[in-house]
């Protein structure tokens, strides 16, 4: 066993993944090699299980390593990081997903790394516009084609009064220095490129903060999708030298051409307005959704087949943005197909001369893979690998639970330790495949018999513990008693396998919440006394712990 997995549970999930899988014990100061998939063995060139970190990597590289692994540890929660030249001579960038597991006294790493040379470079695009914009010496103003206000940068805060907070969301004529003639003028410009006319550059006089008037080369740089202006870049530049204003210009359009690009890239882009309705999509729904753009169009957010919003998550979403806020969250939605899948979503509320919302921007990010992974992991690190039944880890979690209703109640609870008859001579007689189903074929028995809000969990090779909810302090032992006879009933009926006909029994030891015990533990280790006199005594039975019963052993 390598913690909670095994070899051949890490296998079934990355066995044949691109990704670079690399499952590690810690060992004093450094980690050891316990598990890595075959595409790790390619590019390392053999196997490392058994060899530490710092034996593989060299000591600037482990030395890294390891503080990313303190940082996951420190945090006990997943933490990524990004490696560049780490596992290969071509320039790649890797990402790696870290997770730290703890198994009793021992802590273990998985480390999934995968290649993001595509991913970095739409970041590094985005990074680039960022630069460009927040630390230009130019004021710099970002509006849709309604002329709400999306952006500013720190320049033309400074240089108008404007704080970004404030005025974001606002409509471009609320602006107190914006008189009626430069919104007529702004706006007819504006209007001229949705025509189709080519953008151009204008002068115009504004006074600055301090109140000193200034002349400005002003550029509107629309920014389009299939051809429609959805937005404009608007640069302001004091009129010093016009050739060189021109030039830098030019550059930021093409700037501005390559971020919008970079997120048509990697993200799905959605507008609706207040009523719901679908006004705009990017081609990324039909690759991530499987519905057309005009599927989309002119139908309610939440009526596509919830390709993007339940209603449910509709409503408390509307709540939120109608109230002029941003919402940012993970969606779990369905595919045109029904099929499943997971989107990191920011939805922004544009409005109208600070007003309400008159439109919703979602930007949404497939993270499909990554819940499927931490989902698997969260079922493999909770559930037996043999019989899909709870394990160890699982009943304690769910123990914590059920005694805190039941003290909230005023009700008890019972644990049994049930320990099958003869089961080796299954093994020996019929072999181990026909052992292991009989081993899965009892654990659905006893799941089958026992109630909704009681819990069954394996605990050894025949072994297993059950935990009883809810039971009357008047007449609990006679609760047990039924519970523990439907488990006969149904282990009597037995089940076939390959022809051969089994009806097993099993031995159990029983013990009760309060009064023998506080903890799992203390429940757990009586129910296993009362379980060895009972065994000792014959099998196919059932024993309740009693303090005498000890004594008189």
């Amino acid at each position: 066993m390598l913690g909670p997995f095994t070899k051949m549970q890490l296998d079934m999930l990355y066995g044949k993944s691109d990704s670079l899988v690399y499952y590690m014990r810690r060992d004093g100061e450094t980690y050891i090699y316990e598990y890595i998939n075959p595409a790790c063995i390619a590019v390392f060139g053999k196997d490392l299980t058994g060899e530490t970190l710092d034996a593989i990597m060299p000591p600037h590289l482990a030395t890294d390593i390891k503080e990313q692994y303190c940082i996951a540890l420190d945090t006990d929660a997943p933490h990524v990081y990004r490696d560049y030249n780490l596992f290969s001579e071509n320039n790649e960038t890797n990402e790696t997903l870290l997770t730290p597991i703890r198994s009793g006294e021992e802590i273990f790493m998985l480390a999934i790394s995968k290649n993001v040379a595509k991913q970095k470079k739409v970041e590094e695009e985005y990074l680039f516009y960022q630069s460009l914009v927040q630390n230009s010496v130019d004021p710099m103003l970002m509006i849709t084609s309604d002329l709400v206000i999306f952006d500013m940068n720190l320049t033309y805060s400074n240089s108008f009064g404007a704080a970004k907070e404030e005025w974001v969301g606002k409509h471009y004529g609320s602006l107190p220095y914006v008189d009626s003639r430069t919104f007529r003028q702004v706006k007819e410009e504006l209007d001229s490129f949705k025509s189709g006319n080519a953008a151009k550059s204008m002068v115009i006089k504004r006074n600055k903060r301090d109140g000193t008037a200034a002349t400005f080369s002003v550029n509107y740089s629309p920014i389009k999708e299939q051809g429609e202006v959805r937005a404009f870049h608007i640069v302001l530049r004091e009129l010093t030298n016009e050739v060189q204003l021109k030039r830098e210009l030019e550059k930021t359009e093409h700037i501005l051409e390559s971020y919008k690009d970079a997120l048509n890239y990697a993200a799905l882009v959605a507008i609706w307005d207040p009523a719901g309705t679908i006004q705009f999509v990017n081609d990324n729904f039909k690759g991530t959704t499987g519905y057309e753009r005009q599927d989309l169009l002119g139908e309610h957010i939440s009526k596509i087949g919830k390709a993007v919003i339940s209603g449910e998550q509709y409503n408390a979403i509307r709540q939120t943005v109608s109230s002029g806020q941003i919402w940012r969250g993970e969606l779990k939605s369905l595919k045109k197909t029904g099929e499943f899948f997971w989107i990191d979503t920011t939805i922004i509320p544009l409005s109208e001369r600070g007003v309400g919302a008159e439109q919703m921007l979602a930007i949404m990010f497939d993270i499909t893979d990554r819940k499927k992974l931490e989902e698997k992991l969260h079922f493999m690190a909770y559930h037996d690998s043999l019989t899909k039944l709870p394990n160890r880890l699982s009943i304690v979690k769910k123990f914590f639970e059920m005694k805190k209703e039941a003290d909230a109640k005023g009700q008890q609870m019972a644990v049994i330790y049930m320990d099958g008859d003869n089961f080796k001579q299954v093994n020996d007689q019929y072999g181990h495949d026909v052992g292991d189903e009989f081993i899965y074929r009892f654990a659905q028995s006893i799941q089958d018999s026992i109630r909704k809000q009681d819990i069954v969990a394996r605990v050894g090779g025949d072994e297993f513990i059950i935990a009883l909810a809810g039971l009357d302090p008047a007449g609990a032992e006679e609760q047990i008693g039924h519970i523990v006879q439907r488990i006969r009933n149904g282990l009597a009926a037995g089940w076939e396998i390959g022809g051969v006909h089994f009806a097993p029994t099993a031995t159990m030891g029983a013990s009760t919440y309060p009064k023998q015990g506080q903890t799992l533990d203390e429940l757990v280790t009586k129910a296993d006394q009362a379980l060895y006199l009972a065994k000792r005594s014959g099998k196919n039975s059932l024993l309740f712990y009693s303090d005498d019963l000890i004594e008189n052993v």
